[in-house]
């Protein structure tokens, strides 16, 4: 179980704190929480802790000066669920609960601990092909192992993430479309030819920073596009609707490497290959097809 508080509003708009089962993690303004927000000033020292036991959250007041606030009431103790919201100071924040361990959906069965290791290489980029324009090594050795001949590489990026990715989308002139129908879709699906502006943008602004991730196919945007909608909207075991935020590279980290081999074909359908940035942004994880379970490649960007 994670539970990420997204701020909607607030001096840090935007941002997202993640609370892993068994953790806690305390939120203010100062260097004597675990996660300060000095940006708002209307927080205490010591604002508010989340506490995650694996099973639920809570969200605990710690004796803040202007409260704590579940869903517009004032709280010492309150256990939130998913699209709660959580006011403290002058930020506020929406709750999501991702159920990896125990989400299904169409084509996706229910997570299990890998039995036996992932085939797992690691390759050194260090001797990259000559720098294109305003890359650094590490950057070109990104765009080095994004593009293999013969495949179309394009990329899933959250709006929510940045909100200036619309506009880079709009402006960029590339093939995209949302992968939900509904209005506000979160999740963008984009064309990526190498000599593409939004490219320069993607590795620039948003490499580490949890944007989305990267894949390549032999088939078309719109065929890539139609399979990874259907993964979108998932339920719970009690069969209520989620949203299955995929494209998070922390949820493939997470994910990926546990498919069974029927499973992650159901996953990776027309797609040969998944790149998603490592917890270091100094690295890469690949993730390719293979008769059996994915093949897991770790790409130094040195």
């Amino acid at each position: 179980m994670v539970v990420i508080l997204e701020a909607v509003s607030g001096p840090v708009l935007g941002r997202r704190i993640e609370v892993r089962g068994g953790s806690i993690v305390r939120v203010g303004r100062t260097g004597k929480s675990d996660y300060p927000i000095v940006e708002d000033g209307y927080l205490s020292g010591l604002h508010f802790a989340v506490e995650c036991d694996g099973t639920q959250c809570r969200i605990r007041d710690l004796g803040s000066s202007n409260g704590t606030f579940v869903n517009g009431s004032r709280v010492t103790d309150q256990v939130v669920q998913e699209g709660d919201s959580v006011v403290a100071g002058g930020s506020t924040f929406v709750i999501h609960v991702d159920l990896l361990p125990s989400i299904t959906g169409v084509g996706l069965t229910r997570a299990a601990t890998a039995p036996t290791p992932l085939a797992v290489a690691t390759k050194v980029m260090s001797e990259p092909a000559p720098q294109q324009g305003g890359y650094s090594p590490a950057e070109t050795a990104l765009l080095q192992a994004l593009y293999a001949p013969g495949e179309e590489v394009f990329a899933v990026v959250d709006a929510s993430r940045d909100s200036r990715i619309p506009a880079f989308l709009a402006a960029a002139g590339e093939l995209y479309t949302p992968l939900e129908s509904s209005k506000g879709a979160a999740a963008f699906i984009v064309a990526l030819p190498a000599d593409s502006r939004l490219v320069h943008v993607l590795i620039k602004d948003g490499w580490g920073r949890g944007w989305g991730f990267y894949g390549t196919s032999l088939a078309g945007l719109a065929t890539v596009r139609e399979h990874f909608t259907s993964f979108v909207s998932l339920h719970t075991p009690s069969g209520a609707a989620m949203t299955f935020r995929f494209w998070d590279p922390r949820v493939l980290r997470a994910m990926v490497p546990v498919m069974p081999p029927d499973e992650a074909d159901a996953f990776f359908g027309p797609c040969e290959r998944i790149i998603v940035e490592a917890e270091k942004p100094t690295m890469a994880l690949e993730f390719s097809r293979t008769p059996g379970r994915p093949r897991q490649q770790t790409i130094v960007l040195a």
